[in-house]
């Protein structure tokens, strides 16, 4: 079975960047490491359910490292941003990406435009309870190219609260 990207894409992921295609259109497991800057809201109420979600604390520097698993269908990604780990399974269903995060699972609309790639929140369930557009994450993630780096870009905003987290950072492939 081809990679999980190369399925959502097909043709376009030819379109990307070098790092994005090392990163996204291999079948092997891989490891990348890197830094990033972490800006998190100071309510409250969003610090608690990053902290439950186990995302990334604030930080400038912060060392990153992510595992890539490949089995069949599904991907497995493994991250740990300074002391906080978490895993998320992501698959296809209905031509979108959906990304299982613990008792989360988000639903993206996935595009390559100028080499870069695009991740646009479209869907959410919590608890597998479907939230309406007004209620639930607006996130539009990023991964482009600068010079030969892998840089990420992510932020995610909540109704009512605005933005929860916004962390970016680069990455390089550690060669087995």
């Amino acid at each position: 079975m081809s990679a999980l990207f190369r399925r959502l894409l097909g043709p376009a992921i030819v379109g990307l960047a070098p790092s994005l295609r090392t990163l996204h259109d291999e079948d092997g497991d891989q490891v990348w490491t890197g830094l990033a800057e972490i800006r998190t809201s100071d309510n409250p109420f969003t610090r608690l359910l990053c902290r439950m979600m186990r995302l990334p604390a604030r930080g400038s520097g912060v060392p990153v490292t992510v595992r890539f698993e490949r089995r069949g269908a599904t991907e497995h990604w493994h991250r740990r941003f300074g002391d906080r780990q978490y895993r998320s399974t992501l698959r296809i269903r209905h031509g979108r990406l959906i990304e299982r995060m613990g008792p989360a699972a988000s639903s993206f609309d996935v595009s390559a435009v100028d080499g870069a790639l695009h991740m646009d929140l479209v869907g959410f369930r919590f608890l597998g309870i479907p939230l309406p557009r007004w209620a639930r994450p607006a996130c539009h993630a990023v991964e482009q190219e600068q010079g030969a780096a892998f840089m990420f870009d992510i932020p995610v905003d909540l109704p009512l609260f605005g933005r929860v987290i916004h962390y970016r950072g680069r990455l390089e492939r550690i060669d087995d």
